[in-house]
């Protein structure tokens, strides 16, 4: 006979969509709720169509509860499609420790469609769901209502929302830039520029908000040439810095935003024959893979990402289970890499 999507997906708590793709062989489901998709099937064709046992029974529910990590996708490439492989290790702690609680693991992506948005909240409001991660780096304050429509214990990953309702796991990016600041002022640097993505998302935000407020602490009052905006892509940052570097002075040293402004730029140094740290003094915030460049050890602060995932599904689990009322909101500290470009 002919299983319905439509009590698969009701059976797992997932949508007739994320059953579809499971089914198809589609890319979008992670392989543990693919096989409990085809599990599922399984089952109702050995029994005709019928679950063997009510679909509330204690002992089912309990072992069926889900956490969903719901990412927040504006095609930025910064979670999806990025340029450096950042995010699997985070993606297989929260698996990892979603399941060492007992619970099964799902992943849902909100796009920039009403239709999809709406289908995924649904989907998140199912009652086998028992709690949401939104993993949020690419979130913008319209995103907001979306958050207002989930009815789930919720903890933000690499977001906060200035009313402070909801729990968040946070980078600490002001002292990420406060450290770099502090590392380049000891090496004798005090003409500073900060290069930066075109992205906006919080944690670029935050930074810039840094550099800015640094520079006024030193009674300097922040002007347009101070953060340099490069481009969107790697290829695209190396392009601008080379135009930039062919019509511009050298400061004393460069604040790099991220890894994509640290690689493009180190390789638009290269080509123009800039050593660091004999001619300039870099550091960047974000590591690097070594293999990209071997010989030039780059300065870099290390952000907690898969420590933060840890931390964000032990969180969520507390207030699943205990109810908690109060919301918290926790940052995480950076680490130093040294290397030799200071």
């Amino acid at each position: 006979m002919k299983i319905k999507m439509v009590d698969v997906a009701k059976r797992l708590g997932i949508s007739k969509a994320t059953v579809s793709l499971a089914v198809n062989g589609k890319p979008g489901v992670n392989e543990q709720t693919r096989q409990k998709v085809l599990e599922c099937i399984k089952e109702l064709e050995k029994n005709n169509g019928v679950f063997p046992e009510p679909l509330n029974s204690p002992e089912k529910e309990a072992h069926r509860r889900m956490i969903k990590v719901l990412i927040i996708n504006h095609r930025r490439r910064v979670v999806c499609d990025p340029e450096l492989d950042l995010w699997t290790d985070v993606l297989h702690t929260f698996d990892t420790e979603a399941r060492k609680r007992g619970y099964l693991y799902g992943l849902s992506y909100i796009n920039e469609t009403e239709d999809e948005t709406n289908a995924v909240i649904d989907e998140c409001n199912m009652p086998l769901v028992a709690g949401i991660i939104v993993f949020a780096t690419e979130m913008q304050t319209t995103d907001y209502p979306i958050l207002e429509k989930i009815q789930k214990p919720m903890v933000l990953y690499d977001h906060e929302t200035p009313d402070g309702k909801y729990n968040s796991i946070c980078i600490d990016n002001e002292t990420a830039v406060r450290s770099c600041l502090d590392l380049l002022h000891q090496s004798g640097v005090s003409n500073i520029k900060y290069l930066c993505t075109g992205k906006n998302i919080y944690n670029f935000q935050k930074r810039r908000e840094a550099f800015r407020n640094a520079l006024i602490a030193q009674d300097h009052m922040p002007a347009k040439n101070d953060i340099i905006e490069l481009g969107y892509t790697i290829p695209a940052i190396t392009e601008q810095m080379l135009a930039w570097l062919d019509h511009n002075a050298l400061p004393e040293g460069f604040l790099f935003e991220n890894y994509q402004v640290s690689i493009g730029v180190i390789t638009a140094l290269r080509k123009r024959g800039i050593k660091f740290p004999e001619r300039i003094k870099v550091i960047g915030i974000d590591e690097i893979p070594d293999y990209i460049f071997p010989a030039s050890k780059l300065t870099q602060i290390r952000i907690p990402h898969a420590e933060r995932a840890a931390i964000a599904m032990e969180l969520l689990d507390k207030e699943i289970s205990q109810q908690w009322k109060t919301r918290i909101k926790i940052y995480a500290q950076p680490e130093v890499i040294p290397g030799k470009s200071l």
